[in-house]
């Protein structure tokens, strides 16, 4: 994040820590209507903020409801700034499917983020932000007659990994999404470490196609790709 967006990061953080969730929104409504901002980056400014939270209130500075209270501003704020800077397609570029796969992983924030850039890029997208088991996905393609082009998820917990790969290793082999792109979004990528698990021991093949470290990373991917 450039010194610029660090500037306004700290605003919103402030805002947001002193409860001022209407202060909140109309700064970045007025960030937005500058017109000097692209969505990815107002949604930068959201994400560390996340970030930023969350390490607070890891070291006990916040509390769980402090916590709950900034995450809910964040998710007003997405939907206010995706209705101000969305752009109109009239091609469409693919069908995404973008679900939280893993019971316990709560923090959803950023794949609401990463739905509505797919949206800004001409993408159909259904979001699934409440945990969706892989039976009923599949439950729900076979009664839909749906394929989707591109299925996104992702994971923020180090101790979600392992039942993340056990869920794309299904995806993997389910005739329903076997021959769907599949990209996993997470900061914990930034460590080769996690990057290296997300393989099939079996068979030494990657468990997805993509593993984005943060919003450029994943957009970059889904552009080039495009639909198949």
């Amino acid at each position: 994040m450039t010194e610029y967006l660090s500037t306004h990061l700290d605003q919103y953080l402030g805002f947001m820590l002193k409860k001022q969730r209407e202060d909140a929104l109309a700064f970045l409504g007025d960030l937005a209507e500058s017109k000097k901002f692209t969505l990815i980056q107002l949604f930068q400014i959201l994400a560390k903020a996340q970030q930023e939270i969350g390490s607070l209130w890891a070291k006990g500075a916040i509390t769980v409801a402090d916590e709950h209270y900034a995450t809910e501003v964040t998710q007003e704020a997405v939907d206010t700034l995706a209705s101000k800077l969305r752009g109109f397609h009239r091609e469409k570029t693919g069908s995404a499917l973008l679900a939280n796969f893993v019971e316990g992983e709560y923090h959803t924030v950023g794949l609401k983020m990463f739905a509505e850039l797919l949206k800004d890029d001409g993408w159909e997208v259904e979001l699934f932000s409440a945990p969706l088991h892989v039976v009923s996905l599949f439950k729900y393609l076979e009664s839909a007659g749906k394929r989707f082009d591109l299925i996104c998820c992702s994971v923020t917990m180090e101790f979600n990994l392992e039942d993340l790969k056990s869920i794309l290793k299904i995806l993997r082999t389910n005739i329903h999404t076997k021959d769907t792109m599949v990209l996993v979004g997470s900061q914990l990528f930034l460590d080769k470490r996690f990057i290296d698990l997300m393989i099939d021991e079996k068979t030494n093949t990657p468990l997805a196609d993509f593993l984005a470290k943060n919003f450029d990373d994943g957009m970059e991917f889904v552009r080039k790709v495009g639909k198949r």
